[in-house]
């Protein structure tokens, strides 16, 4: 999905191109106009544009002079400028960032630099793969350190005092401790499952994407807090409004989803602070900001504001303990990351490991199950499920080992426990899904001469753009511009052939900007003109 805003101050010029777009299905387009470069400024402010079409001799706020708004406040966006001048000597200055079309050349021309851009989109999200020798070349000394200060600051072993703005310096902590910080909170994917070359390659490249889409433009710094967790602290480099800025970090988070899972084959969801907060408020919080994000999908996107067990030991030889302790290791990463054929993999493999163990008062097992369990009530905790699973698995076992006639039947017990919280979870999942396509559709049906754009659409059920194209589309078969088309198309047919109204009225009804946009549309769709239709449809009565 690519967001296209479209800015002239000549509405026929406008509506063309809007209805010349709108037909570019395969593109899935997300279309928005603006009559200057004012309001094409203020929609600039709110949301991520991947590509502008403006005009460049506009009153009170020229092409040129908007283009260097766009430039400073999406630095991917693509500029495509629709101009009436031939003169090349007006656009040499831009030429390098942009395109222009005359409007004076056909429709294709504009069709044409539309998809270069979007291919360059596309380009721009490929990292350049570096060799072995760059990437002992590019390895920061002190970013080890500087994660592990941050890791630590955030677990609790040291206090905020000791973030002083020598040792920020010192570190590479590019912020300003007694100011606010912006924060993102990225869970990915464990890669512990790759060797130790492929995760520090996998890890480096992550880390350049990072630097990339959010530190070109802001300062701060970020870290790893666990395997499953990187967490960005930004400051912003230019006083903008705090929602314009969060806006940013939303636009360049869905960039750097779509850049991770084309170079890494890789999926992160992204929660984005909606307000900028103070370090000891973050501090406070973070561990329910964790929690939030145990119902963010794989590559969802939200804007929202602020809210360890030990493994022991104790019949077994020492290398099977060992064995046992990687795989519980395995385990809480799996867990944590929500992974369910890993986790009930992993969990399968301790009910077998662990049935030789004939005492119930090996330490060694009791505490592996303890371990579990802990991890297993806090997971139904944080999705509340206490009622429904009270008494399909009898919560109580969770605390009392002694309930079990064997260590067999005991991880057997907690796996049963596992598969039912991974069932609800996703059954969950599914039915929001549901919900939010369907709140959607409605939402298009009633609303059908309206604003249907897809970043409305998005702001209705607050998810981000790209997510709700995917379910949406993941649900339906189609996408939301295909939907919307075949309802506007149905209900045009309709109205042609039991209505006496003129196409004009038809057009209005239906929220096309013109008459002309609305013939073209159903000439597409159908072949015919809406009155060759109308009459074609009286001839069969």
């Amino acid at each position: 999905m690519y967001s296209v805003l479209i800015v002239d101050d000549e509405k026929m010029i406008r509506d063309d191109v809007y209805g010349l777009l709108s037909m570019e299905e395969s593109l899935e387009l997300d279309l928005t106009t603006a009559a200057s470069g004012v309001e094409a400024q203020a929609i600039l402010e709110k949301r991520k544009i991947d590509i502008v079409i403006m005009d460049i001799n506009m009153p009170q706020m020229s092409g040129l002079e908007l283009y260097d708004i766009v430039r400073e406040r999406w630095p991917f966006c693509k500029v495509i400028f629709l101009t009436g001048y031939s003169d090349f000597d007006y656009v040499y200055k831009v030429h390098k960032h942009a395109k222009y079309v005359l409007k004076a050349e056909e429709d294709e021309k504009i069709l044409e630099a539309l998809r270069e851009s979007v291919e360059e989109i596309e380009n721009s999200l490929l990292l350049e793969r570096l060799t072995d020798l760059q990437r002992e070349q590019q390895k920061k000394p002190l970013l080890h350190e500087r994660s592990m200060f941050l890791r630590e600051l955030f677990e609790g072993y040291r206090g905020l005092s000791q973030l002083t703005g020598e040792l920020s310096v010192q570190l590479g902590i590019n912020l300003d401790p007694e100011k606010e910080v912006y924060y993102l909170l990225l869970r990915h994917e464990a890669w512990y499952c790759e060797n130790y070359q492929e995760q520090q390659n996998s890890t480096q490249d992550c880390y350049q994407l990072l630097e990339r889409y959010f530190l070109d433009f802001m300062r701060g710094a970020f870290f790893e807090y666990n395997k499953n967790y990187i967490v960005l602290l930004l400051q912003p480099e230019k006083l903008l409004h705090e929602e314009t800025i969060v806006k940013m970090l939303a636009g360049a988070g869905e960039l750097f989803q779509k850049a991770l899972k084309k170079n890494l084959g890789r999926t992160v969801s992204i929660l984005v602070g909606e307000r900028p907060v103070t370090l000891s408020q973050l501090l406070q919080e973070f561990i329910g900001i964790c929690d939030r994000m145990i119902w963010l999908s794989g590559e969802e996107l939200v804007q929202e504001g602020l809210q360890k067990e030990a493994l022991a030991k104790e019949t077994l030889p020492e290398h099977k303990k060992q064995e046992l302790m990687q795989m519980l290791w395995r385990l809480e990463y799996y867990l944590e990351g929500m992974e369910e054929e890993n986790s009930l993999n992993v969990l399968r493999q301790l009910q077998t490991e662990l049935q030789s163990v004939k005492s119930m008062h090996d330490l060694f097992a009791l505490e592996a199950y303890c371990t579990i369990s802990s991890r297993l009530i806090g997971w139904i905790k944080r999705l509340e499920l206490h009622e429904e699973l009270a008494f399909r698995v009898g919560t109580l076992n969770l605390y009392n080992v002694s309930m079990h006639a064997n260590w067999q039947d005991a991880f057997g017990y907690l796996r049963h426990v596992a598969e039912s919280i991974f069932s609800l979870k996703n059954q969950s999942v599914e039915k929001q899904t549901e919900d939010v396509v369907n709140q959607v559709k409605k939402y298009i049906v009633e609303h059908l001469d309206g604003d249907t754009s897809l970043y409305n659409l998005a702001e209705q059920v607050h998810f981000s753009q790209e997510y709700l194209l995917r379910i949406f589309k993941k649900k339906e078969g189609i996408t939301i511009l295909q939907y919307i088309n075949d309802l506007k198309l149905a209900a045009a047919k309709q109205l042609l052939t039991d209505s006496e109204l003129q196409v004009r009225e038809i057009a209005d009804r239906l929220g096309f900007a013109s008459q002309g946009y609305f013939g073209r549309f159903f000439r597409n769709k159908t072949g015919l003109t809406p009155n060759a239709y109308r009459e074609a449809e009286k001839r069969k009565q």
